[in-house]
């Protein structure tokens, strides 16, 4: 059975894995034989999106996302600094917010000044699966936005709010995560 993310201690990790570690891996690093108690997200990253997307990797992030142990679709997102145009980044994004449902997995978002956009999309979607802001380090305010919105947020490592966040919402709102 795929954990929920209340399971992980670090929901947002890249070189490391474990039994209690969620892995954000691209597509063609997922590997074909994971080790048993090893977990996974697995996506296209907004940064990526300056280049289309092809037929064969949308195959293969179809088929991942039903992998059992990948518990999570993502590095889903939008980035307004980097990566391709606003409707390229958005068109992924959709693509794969529809496979978190379709699969069941949470969602994990990278998201860089454009979190008015994903609120507005998560609204419009009406998601079942929790969608979950990765890295997040921003003001109590937008916080409560979002976590009224239903986010969860995976706080990044040495936030400095990160106390005074924790202090001023519930704990079941937050995740922690390394990112390395």
């Amino acid at each position: 059975m795929t954990p929920e993310p209340e399971y992980f201690d670090d929901i947002h990790a890249h070189t490391r894995t474990g039994e209690r570690i969620l892995t954000s891996v691209r597509p063609a690093e997922m590997p074909a034989h994971p080790e048993p108690g090893t977990w996974y997200s697995v996506g296209i990253h907004p940064w990526d999106t300056s280049e289309p997307i092809s037929d064969r990797d949308w195959t293969l992030i179809e088929t991942l996302a039903s992998h059992p142990q990948v518990a999570a679709i993502g590095e889903a997102g939008l980035d307004a600094g980097r990566g391709g145009d606003r409707a390229t980044q958005e068109a992924v994004f959709r693509r794969q917010a529809a496979l978190a449902e379709k699969y069941s997995k949470f969602l994990m978002i990278h998201c860089v000044r454009r979190y008015g956009r994903i609120m507005e999309l998560k609204r419009e979607l009406n998601p079942s699966v929790r969608w979950i802001i990765h890295g997040f380090c921003g003001k109590p305010e937008l916080a409560r936005q979002l976590i009224a919105a239903g986010f969860g947020l995976s706080l990044r490592r040495e936030c400095p709010r990160e106390t005074e966040l924790r202090d001023t919402f519930p704990n079941t709102y937050f995740f922690s995560e390394t990112d390395k």
